[in-house]
């Protein structure tokens, strides 16, 4: 591909390793990008009758809701002043709110001590991008906002992957555009639909920078196929449960910082915010979790040795827990790193 035919940029987050940068072609972006994540938005629901806020980094998320005929808070608004954006998002009665899954916690918690009730906004929908997300912590922000948590996944390596319907059950895999295959890292041998793995992508749009059998590192099934109810035929997937970076060992249990998440986001009491802390490197002997407590919340003590057997129970390792208040864990500024070492 000539280089004078390469006129847009992307480029990985950076947050395992220095930014990779990828060149995109007008026809990679507009042909590529802007269709796949119209059609991944339009099925998990944003309409052109929508007001969109985008807080995520991705900023030409904008022009594809524009594409959408939805109407936009363009990224200018607020000057990146949080309060203001939250404040001017309410004036404009955006309804849906595009954001790091992670970080929508501090949306919510802020604008309630601006004197906002999202219930009684405008906010219908969260379009959650860019991390793993538990289940648990799904319906939580759900029953405590009044809003719908969706998702898709993609990777600005290899393109739009996969959307949730309004039916959820997985993500649709956009298989028109994608090959998606999952193997075991170990071995690098195909697995077969509903075994987890690494997934693998091929796209078939891309121009400026090809990707053939592209290793993700990010983990997950692809899930027996059955009709969906909203009437697509594309394939599902899981949801991503992780990166293999992310993977902690605990006396030879591995498992997902999103595993954890699943067990902290079930239990109440417990608040948005947890770490994970590692006391080495490689294996642990047990698994030490720093969470929040509600201040709704008399007996501490008892909340903590909930969490100890619930996390023994469900992860089958040993662990330590310390709870403290809420607000004591400073959240990130980008994507969450509930991963800390203590070493």
């Amino acid at each position: 591909m000539p280089w004078e035919e390469v006129k847009r940029f992307c480029s990985t987050s950076g947050t395992t390793g220095f930014p990779e940068l990828h060149p995109l072609t007008r026809e990679d972006f507009e042909q590529g990008c802007v269709q796949n994540v119209c059609r991944a938005f339009w099925a998990i629901g944003l309409r052109p009758s929508d007001k969109v806020q985008n807080l995520t980094p991705f900023t030409c998320l904008t022009l594809i809701c524009e594409t959408l005929g939805a109407g936009v808070l363009g990224d200018q608004v607020g000057r990146g002043n949080f309060d203001h954006q939250i404040m001017l998002a309410n004036i404009g009665n955006v309804s849906v709110l595009m954001q790091l899954p992670s970080l929508v916690f501090n949306y919510f918690e802020r604008a309630k001590e601006l004197g906002i009730d999202i219930k009684k906004s405008k906010i219908r929908l969260i379009l959650g991008l860019g991390e793993a997300w538990a289940e648990s912590y799904r319906r939580k922000i759900e029953a405590d906002y009044g809003v719908t948590f969706s998702n898709a996944w993609g990777l600005s390596e290899a393109g739009e992957i996969a959307f949730e319907c309004q039916y959820k059950g997985g993500m649709h895999i956009g298989s028109d555009r994608h090959i998606l295959e999952v193997i075991d890292p170990e071995t690098g041998e195909v697995v077969e639909p509903g075994q987890e793995g690494e997934f693998v992508i091929t796209n078939f749009f891309r121009k400026a920078v090809p990707k053939i059998r592209f290793r993700t590192s990010d983990i997950g099934k692809i899930l027996p196929y059955e009709p969906c109810p909203c009437g697509r035929t594309l394939p599902k997937m899981s949801m991503i449960k992780g990166r293999m970076p992310q993977i902690i060992n605990v006396k030879g249990k591995r498992f997902f910082p999103v595993d954890v998440e699943e067990v902290v986001g079930s239990i109440p009491g417990l608040g948005y915010e947890y770490q994970i802390m590692l006391e080495k490197p490689e294996e642990q002997e047990r698994l030490k979790v720093r969470a929040e407590y509600i201040p709704e919340v008399e007996n501490v003590a008892a909340l903590r040795k909930q969490l100890e057997e619930e996390l023994c129970q469900r992860l089958n390792v040993e662990s330590e827990v310390e709870l403290v208040p809420k607000g004591s864990i400073k959240p990130s500024l980008f994507k969450a790193q509930r991963v800390v070492t203590e070493f």
